[in-house]
């Protein structure tokens, strides 16, 4: 089921939509993946997208619905927990970075045995692994970022593509069954 935000409202007439089951004013997604509500797209001249001008067929328009508004609410507080999260752990690391830093300066400043301070030195050790562990993950996060984006963009274009074919076919039987009608009455004179 496709789902629009509850705030959302139509492009044409700027309305927004109905929660209501009246279908008029619900939203309604055309080929091209604009949204409107149906009265809109039944009072167009013809069948093209008021905002692309991509052409689509009437008798394909998917009727979507209304998010939940407390559902919504609740992904909302998520996500923005999610951000929380994320600073705090930047705060974290940027603490144990500095703390690294001065214990490191500490033990070099202190002459004698490399020996001395043998638990000191492997928690610094173990706090330097668990930074470098943090900065791979940061870096595998943004490679996945990227790659999600990456996937979307193909996707996008394979729809793209997949609209355009659907058109040239439908373009092309159209011109063949012309043309048989043409030769038909060819025949028939």
């Amino acid at each position: 089921m496709l789902v629009v935000h509850p705030a959302s409202c139509c492009d044409v007439c700027l309305d927004p939509y109905s929660i209501s089951s009246e279908t008029a004013h619900s939203p309604h997604a055309i080929a091209c993946g604009h949204i409107f509500c149906l009265t809109c797209l039944r009072s167009l001249p013809l069948s093209a997208c008021p905002l692309c001008r991509e052409p689509f067929r009437p008798d394909r328009v998917k009727k979507l619905y209304l998010a939940n508004p407390s559902k919504q609410d609740d992904a909302e507080q998520d996500a923005e927990q999610d951000t929380n999260d994320d600073r705090h752990a930047g705060l974290l690391l940027h603490q144990a970075v500095r703390v690294v830093t001065e214990v490191q300066e500490w033990l070099k400043s202190q002459s004698g045995n490399p020996n001395s301070h043998i638990p000191l030195r492997a928690a610094v050790a173990s706090l330097q692994r668990i930074k470098d562990l943090q900065d791979q993950i940061e870096r595998e996060k943004a490679e996945c970022c990227r790659l999600r984006d990456k996937l979307r963009t193909c996707k996008l274009y394979a729809d793209l593509d997949s609209k355009t074919s659907r058109i040239v076919e439908e373009g092309l039987l159209s011109r063949i069954q012309k043309i048989e009608n043409e030769h038909a009455l060819e025949v028939i004179i």
